[in-house]
């Protein structure tokens, strides 16, 4: 009888373990992929221009300047500033550099009277003063600064319109001499996004 009883209990668990056997794989079951999964980057892209280059470019020439000043004259500009990338502009930073100096230094003696950042070149639309960091050709020079409301979505334009003025006290030394600026614009993205 002791035999019987263990050949039932063996039966009884060699069953069960054929139904939970059974059971793991009597389901339904379907799959699907995802392909073709691109990962990329953006771009960034600040292209300029002025009203002698009509197409933007990453380098453009003489966009400011007049070679015969007098103290008190004046010479305006503008320079476009283009983002031609995918990535919105969140602000651009100004910098310039004398590339041919003068002694006594010519740029001491440039005011910058007037640097508006607009949607327009003529900067007659709804321009926002930057100039409160720089006034003189000379502080433009010495540090790079950061231009408020230049940001710039992507595909859209900004306008840099500046004036600088020959100051009215600037004496014979200077006569005949004459500097060479380069501006440069770096453009950066907004870290959020």
């Amino acid at each position: 009888m002791l035999n019987k009883k263990i050949a039932l209990s063996a039966m009884s668990i060699l069953a069960s373990l054929a139904l939970l056997g059974g059971a793991t794989f009597a389901f339904f079951s379907s799959a699907g992929t995802s392909t073709d999964n691109v990962f990329g980057t953006g771009t960034l892209t600040l292209l300029l221009d002025d009203v002698d280059d009509t197409t933007p470019a990453a380098t453009i020439d003489a966009s400011f300047g007049d070679s015969s000043m007098a103290p008190g004259e004046t010479t305006s500009g503008f320079i476009s500033m283009h983002n031609d990338g995918s990535i919105d502009i969140a602000e651009v930073n100004l910098g310039a550099t004398e590339t041919v100096s003068s002694t006594p230094d010519l740029a001491e003696k440039l005011n910058i009277t007037s640097a508006e950042i607009d949607t327009v070149s003529t900067c007659d639309d709804d321009p926002v003063d930057v100039s409160s960091s720089f006034t003189t050709l000379a502080a433009l020079n010495s540090a790079d600064f950061d231009l408020p409301s230049s940001d710039i979505a992507a595909g859209a334009t900004k306008y840099l319109c500046m004036t600088f003025e020959l100051d009215e006290g600037t004496d014979d030394t200077y006569q005949g001499k004459s500097i060479t600026e380069t501006f440069t614009f770096i453009g950066h993205q907004d870290l959020g996004q």
